[in-house]
This record gives structure tokens, C-alpha cells and sequence, in this order.
């Protein structure tokens, strides 16, 4: 990385080049949602990718309550969106079968899909598979640059000169930040010399994405996730689509059995291997890929964030990537806006990894918990590296009361895997942004499961519906922070100076959703999370505190 810090290494070469506050490396989910937020805040971006266009095949499918809110703020197009996920009924369990279409030996709840979630947020999770998400999120913005390669930057104190490649020849722009989005891999970070920390290698699989109608083989046992418990299969089926898209997924070991080996015949041989019977199908691809548990060792270097699966590498057991990259510039790009409009000082950059990197180990941490979990059941069926006798061993289990239900409750175990919601939605900062209200925390007995809605600094505001249908956090401001009073409450006294939007809320959605009293207001930052509670008389002196400069607390 180059580095130069004098005034005129600031301004030379870059007179006459294409000019952005921020420069966004990468066109996944992650990268598209920072480009609407910085549209939304009036930031002016673009965003560089190296692919000729969005995703084709499978890969994230799991979109949180959390992250649908985040898009509902950022003014994403939620009708189509919501409109493309699977429904509740075909994607809302995980199966255990002997083969698809065969003996179903268990099945849970994959998360809470159902109505009763309305009363904790407008937008449910849903399965919503990456190829068919990154072209509505496309729909909504003119900033995407695809075939455009980040190939270098020289970072100055004022601003990032970033280097790209493209079909039409190469080309520096000027941006005030630069994003990493660009994945797991990413070159940005790798140029920054920033390391990943945690384990690379846990597992690695192979993928089978086929076309195909698989309601024969599902029905009645339909779902998101079918684990092959046969031995001789021992993979599973992700539906990506009931009627149309599916993907196989096993595990191999690439030191003995090299990925080039899995050509279209082999693949489908794996695929027929795990069905009861034949049904037709089609190929569409073939690829691998490795498990990994790994965050970067900082979020930052300078004006260069990294965001999404650049900075944290999760396990798909709790499909938590994608969410915990959509959060990330929900955090950050606030942060930003209010740098560069002058409302807040350049240190409160500084709590964007302070505040988002324990979000990533926790999730982290949790998906490790789910992955290793699942062990169990295969060890409860007696299976052995000897295929063989694993088999029989599987007949055995099956045939045996006792053994069976040994499988059972290995299953059942499995039950938080399927049910993070107190992970989605639960996350509380803190820090030099929230202000203590001297409260303590509810202790849950299982963090990531349980979710109890709290006023609390730090928490998510609660969701409420409003009279006209609207949700208590479509009443935050994605720029300034807002207030929040009960109506016919007193106002706030506050600096005209320091820009805010206060709002009141109806007195019974105030005490049903906020369990506080009138006389308390709450002062909620651009991300939706709380930043004081307390009396009135106390905002002006809040807002005061989370823009003042790290000199000034």
C-alpha cells in the first residue's frame, strides 16, 4: 500500500479524474445495499465489479427479519423482493431423510416465518436465493459497474485514488472512502495486509446446481434444507426453488479427490445417489467451496472499510453472512454521511469496527456451535469411516426403538440452529455512541435463540404498528438521529444548530411497544438502534455527546 501524507501528494495526478465520495469494491448483496444507502444519504458512489454480471447461480438464501428491515429504510423495492422469496409453506423446515423422497427421520422449524412475527417485525425472514436477489437490488440503482476490476489504490490523508480495469481500457477515480465488499477472498484486504483471523480450512464441498421439480420426492415433507442420512450419500439438498432450482451439496477431501474430477457425469451419479428414485433434472453448474471461520484482524485501514465477507467469514449453519454484511453498512454509512456533512467529527469512524466486529464473532462463534452439532447425529447412527458398515449400522439404528429415538433427540438438539432470531434481532452496541441509562441488561437463558424487545441504549427499537399501518422504525430518519416522545408530551429544547427530526408517537404504541413512560424519550440513531433514554431535558445533552469529537467526552 502507498501512503502519502503532504498537501501536495494530495492534489497532484488526480486534477481531471472522475471524482466520488465513496467507492464501493464488489456487487453483492453487501455492496448493492451500501450503494443504496450512500444514494439515500446523498453520498455519490459507484460500484466496481469484476464479474459480467449479477450472481447466476445459488449461494446465500437466507434473508433475516433484521436485514429486510434494513432494506425497507433504504427504500429497496420490497414488494418485488418479497414477492421473489419461497414461501413459508415450501421453505420452512429442515428434513432428515434416508434419501429424498425416502424415510424422513426428523424434521424442525427453519426459523419463525409465520404471522405471529408481525408483532415483532414487519418483514419476516424468508429464503430468498442470491441469483434471483442481486438483480431486483440492481433494479433500483445506476452505480453498478460490472467487468470494472479494482486492480490497486494510493491511499492520501484526504481522500483514496482507486485503480480499475475495464473492457474499455484502465482508469483512477478519486473517492473521499473506499469499501471492500469484494468477498471472502477480497484483494482489497489482502493489499491492505490485513489478516483473517480464525480457522480457514474446516471443510470443503462440492455443489450441484441442477433444474429440476422435485415436489414428487418432497411431498408432503417439504422444506428449505433435506439432510441425506444414508452413508452412502450423506449431503443435502437446498431448495432453491420447489419447482425449479436445487443444489447438492457434499463434502470431499481435496487432497485426494480433486475438484476437476467432478465432471457433469460424476456430478449427477452423486445427485441420483441421494434420491429414492429418479426424477428428471437438469445440470446447470459445478463448483466448490471451502468452510472457513474467520475475522479480519481490524476493519480499518485509513479511509479503506471492509464490510460483508470481507471482514468476517462465517459457516453457512445459521445463514448469518449475507445479514451480518447488510448490517455492517448499515452501521458505517451513517457514520460517513455525517463525517462528510460536517455534523460529526472523522473519530466517529472509529466505532464501526468497535461496534460491528463482536457482532461478527458472536455470529462467528454460534455458526462453529451449529456446524460441530450437527455430528451428532451421524455418531448416533453409529457411523464409521467403513461405509459398509455404517449402512447396516443405519438400518440397525432405524430398526431398534431405542436407537431410533437416540437419532431423535440428536435432531432435536439441532432445534437453535433453525431458531436464531435472539441473534437477528437482539444485537446491543455500546460504546461512545449509546448512552448508559444505568439499566442492566436482561440476561437470556440462550442469547442467540431468544429475543425480547427492549428500549434499552444500545437495542434495535422495538417494532410497533402505527395506526396507519406503518412500523415504529419506519419513523427513524436513515440521516440524522431522531427523537421520539410520546404524544402530547413536552417537547425537547435543542440546538438548532445540531440537525434531528423528532416525531411523536401515539401514546398506546409508546407504552405497548417502548415500555416506558411519557415523561421519557428516546433519541435513536440512523441505524435504528437507540442511542439515549432518559428525560426529555436530557436529548439536547445526548445528541451533544455522540457527535462530540474523542477531545470533548
Amino acid at each position: 500500500m502507498t501512503t502519502e501524507t503532504t498537501e501536495t501528494a494530495d492534489i497532484a495526478g488526480t486534477s481531471g479524474i472522475e471524482t466520488v465520495d465513496v467507492v464501493i469494491v464488489g456487487a453483492g448483496p453487501t455492496g448493492l445495499t451500501a450503494a443504496y444507502l450512500c444514494a439515500q444519504l446523498g453520498l455519490s458512489a459507484i460500484v466496481l465489479e469484476r464479474r459480467d454480471g449479477p450472481q447466476r447461480s445459488p449461494a446465500a438464501h437466507v434473508v433475516n427479519a433484521r436485514t429486510f428491515e434494513i432494506w425497507r429504510q433504504a427504500g429497496v423495492d420490497m414488494v418485488s423482493v418479497l414477492a421473489a422469496a419461497q414461501s413459508p409453506d415450501e421453505a420452512g423446515r429442515a428434513q432428515w431423510l434416508t434419501k429424498l423422497g425416502g424415510e424422513v427421520i426428523g424434521s424442525l422449524p427453519f426459523e419463525h416465518q409465520g404471522d405471529d412475527m408481525l408483532a415483532i417485525t414487519p418483514t419476516p425472514l424468508r429464503n430468498l436465493s442470491q441469483h434471483r436477489l442481486e438483480p431486483l437490488l440492481l433494479a433500483g440503482l445506476d452505480s453498478v459497474r460490472y467487468q470494472h476490476r479494482w486492480v490497486g489504490a494510493q491511499q492520501h490523508d484526504d481522500h483514496v485514488v482507486v485503480e480499475v480495469e475495464s473492457p474499455e481500457g484502465s482508469y483512477s477515480v478519486r473517492t473521499s472512502y473506499l469499501l471492500a465488499a469484494d468477498g471472502a477472498g477480497s484483494r482489497v484486504r489482502n493489499w491492505l495486509g490485513i489478516e483473517p483471523i480464525g480457522p480457514g480450512s474446516i471443510q470443503t464441498f462440492v455443489m450441484v446446481h441442477f433444474a429440476a421439480d422435485l415436489t414428487e420426492l418432497t411431498s408432503p415433507n417439504l422444506g428449505v434444507l433435506h439432510f441425506i442420512v444414508d452413508p452412502t450419500s450423506g449431503g443435502t439438498f437446498v431448495c432453491h426453488g420447489l419447482r425449479t432450482d436445487w443444489v447438492y451439496m457434499c463434502p470431499f477431501d481435496p487432497e485426494t479427490d480433486p475438484v476437476e474430477s467432478f465432471d457433469e457425469e460424476r456430478a449427477r451419479s452423486i445427485v441420483l445417489a441421494a434420491m429414492d428414485h429418479e426424477v428428471p433434472f437438469e445440470i446447470l453448474g459445478i463448483s466448490s467451496w471451502n468452510m472457513s471461520a474467520q475475522i479480519a484482524e481490524r476493519y480499518r485501514d485509513g479511509r479503506v472499510f471492509l464490510i460483508g465477507d470481507a471482514a468476517h467469514r462465517f459457516p453457512p449453519t445459521g445463514g448469518l453472512g449475507l445479514n451480518t454484511g447488510v448490517a455492517d453498512v448499515h452501521n458505517l454509512l451513517w457514520k460517513i454521511a455525517a463525517v462528510e456533512s460536517g455534523r460529526a467529527p472523522e473519530s466517529i469512524l472509529e466505532t464501526y469496527e468497535a461496534e460491528r466486529r463482536p457482532v461478527a464473532q458472536f455470529n462467528s462463534d454460534q455458526s462453529l456451535i451449529n456446524a460441530f452439532k450437527l455430528i451428532e447425529i451421524p455418531i448416533a447412527f453409529g457411523v464409521t469411516e467403513d461405509v459398509d458398515a455404517s449402512v447396516a449400522a443405519m438400518h440397525e439404528t432405524l430398526a431398534d426403538p431405542d436407537r431410533r429415538a437416540g437419532v431423535e433427540a440428536a435432531i432435536a438438539n439441532q432445534a437453535i440452529h433453525f431458531d436464531l432470531l435472539g441473534l437477528q434481532l437482539g444485537h446491543s452496541y455500546s460504546g461512545d455512541l449509546v448512552m448508559d441509562d444505568g439499566s442492566e441488561a436482561l440476561v437470556l437463558e440462550e442469547p442467540a435463540r431468544d429475543y425480547v424487545p427492549s428500549s434499552r441504549p444500545g437495542a434495535r427499537l422495538p417494532h410497533g404498528w402505527l395506526p396507519d399501518r406503518r412500523s415504529t422504525l419506519d419513523l427513524i430518519a436513515p440521516d440524522v438521529p431522531t427523537v421520539l416522545v410520546a404524544a402530547g408530551a413536552e417537547a425537547p429544547a435543542l440546538d438548532p444548530s445540531v440537525p434531528v427530526k423528532v416525531v411523536e408517537v401515539p401514546v398506546e404504541v409508546w407504552s405497548e411497544a417502548f415500555a416506558i413512560d411519557a415523561a421519557t424519550a428516546l433519541l435513536v440513531r440512523p441505524d435504528q438502534h437507540i442511542a439515549f433514554r432518559g428525560p426529555v431535558a436530557g436529548v439536547d445533552g445526548a445528541l451533544r455527546a455522540m457527535f462530540a469529537t474523542n477531545a470533548d467526552r
